[in-house]
């Protein structure tokens, strides 16, 4: 029979003083005694099954960051054995006892005195970590939802981005629940205060909790998943970044504790504390940046090279990805030593295709090509992502001469078989650059300078960008 027995993630708030009590009640109950805890495990050991009381107190002077034992604790704890309550365990300000007696005299007796104890310990442990978590969570919101607007093809067909923002939600929720079912039981406790009455129970928000921390869980395995098919970077980047947080987080903690028990002063603590976290930030993205330096930069490319050649002392490399339309479709050519290459983000909302075929450097006379398809599967996007191509065009209006202008001009969508079509006009000349748009996509097409583009390589074109993922 194990004598050991962990529960990770119990998710009972650290001021839920009620949903805490039960719970260790029915495991001492089971035969199950609380000996060690923190945000992320409980630890019990082996006893007899118990009828047991449990009380949870808190004590202002343990904070995060202060020498621990902290000043007077030990006189507590002395004055809660007299009554006969042991300690189970502790976790800074919280502290739990029990007692063989189910009808012992209480450990706080005097609501006004304890209201005014739980506050001050829950403005230096609880409500400061949320607060600026909150803040960093809303920033996180704000600087995501920037990108967004500013730029919102790439970002929209990001799995990582959708899942990122997506990700904050719960978090945030879990927050502002907390902080305000916080604040609204204080105001209830205040006035029971008033009118002698005892302070009232803060129920459990552990499923709310835990469903939110499942979403979270379920939303990373859907990035974890949608990467492997994108670069091999890509799922490295999130596995490393997942273990290096742990990394941080264990290595930072211990040091903390360990500075807590030779007393150093919380100043201190707290400073040498974000030291570690900045220093092995800053050597983490060193080592990467260097790792990608030195020739792994291919780790992060959805691409494979299948070929290098030296030209003017340079290494060049040749890819050979799949493209849904090729020069040779639209011309008739010789050449054979093409470089494709293509990079396809897809998120439910946006599918961003982007493909390139270009000659060796040493055969520049060789045409080249170049294009994007936007598949949009949310329609409300549609017309953020046809104008994002046409002000980005049209971005230098206002620092140009109205002759040197460059915009997108409407001509005749029939031969495409589109809806509209915009060919791009620099200093009033047409360019072989058209944005066109059909129901369900929109492409952007840059084709060689010189060459006059029939209605059949329109009708080609067509052919080839609206058949690319289609199902």
């Amino acid at each position: 029979m194990k004598q050991k027995k962990r529960e990770y993630f119990p998710l009972y708030a650290c001021y839920d003083r009620s949903g805490i009590v039960r719970h260790l009640e029915k495991m001492a109950a089971k035969g199950w005694m609380l000996e060690k805890l923190n945000g992320f495990c409980w630890q019990y050991r082996r006893i007899e099954p118990a009828e047991l009381r449990f009380a949870v107190t808190y004590f202002p002077k343990a904070a995060r960051y202060q020498p621990a034992p902290a000043d007077g604790l030990e006189t507590f704890r002395e004055l809660c054995a007299e009554a006969g309550w042991q300690l189970a365990a502790d976790n800074e300000q919280l502290q739990i006892f029990y007692h063989t007696d189910a009808d012992a005299v209480p450990l706080e007796t005097d609501p006004a005195s304890d209201l005014e104890n739980i506050h001050r310990a829950m403005k230096k442990g609880f409500l400061s970590s949320y607060w600026y978590v909150l803040f960093l969570l809303l920033f996180q919101v704000v600087l995501h939802g920037g990108r967004l607007l500013e730029d919102p093809i790439k970002q929209f067909s990001s799995t990582i981005t959708l899942g990122t923002v997506t990700a904050l939600i719960p978090l945030i929720a879990i927050i502002v629940t907390e902080l305000s079912r916080y604040y609204r039981w204080r105001r209830r406790a205040r006035k029971a205060v008033e009118l002698g009455e005892t302070l009232p129970e803060l129920g459990s928000s552990r499923w709310l909790q835990l469903s939110a921390w499942l979403l979270v869980a379920v939303e990373f395995a859907v990035l974890l998943l949608s990467s492997v098919n994108g670069s091999r970077g890509m799922v490295f980047t999130m596995l490393f970044m997942l273990v290096f947080i742990c990394l941080v987080v264990v290595l930072a903690n211990g040091a903390r504790t360990a500075m807590q028990k030779i007393r150093v002063h919380p100043w201190v603590n707290l400073g040498v504390t974000i030291g570690i976290v900045i220093a092995m930030t800053v050597a983490m993205m060193t080592g990467l940046l260097v790792w990608i330096i030195r020739g792994n930069s291919g780790w992060f490319s959805p691409s494979d090279v299948v070929e290098t050649y030296e030209y003017r002392g340079m290494t060049w490399e040749i890819y050979a990805d799949p493209i849904p339309l090729m020069i040779q479709d639209l011309v008739e050519t010789d050449y054979a030593d093409w470089s494709t290459r293509l990079t396809r983000n897809s998120s439910p909302l946006l599918t961003h295709i982007e493909a390139e075929q270009r000659p060796r450097m040493d055969a520049l006379e060789q045409p080249d090509l170049e294009y994007e398809v936007v598949i949009v599967k949310a329609d409300f996007l549609y017309d953020l992502c046809k104008n994002e191509y046409i002000d980005w065009l049209e971005r230098d209006h206002d620092k140009r001469p109205e002759e040197f202008r460059e915009e997108y001009r409407p001509v005749d969508p029939t031969p495409w078989g589109a809806l509209e079509v915009y060919q791009r006009y620099g200093s009033g000349e047409p360019v072989n650059q058209f944005l066109i748009c059909w129901p369900d996509r929109i492409a952007e097409i840059r084709l060689d300078w010189d060459w006059t583009v029939t209605e059949e390589m329109m009708t080609v074109i067509a052919d080839g960008l609206t058949a690319a993922e289609r199902e």
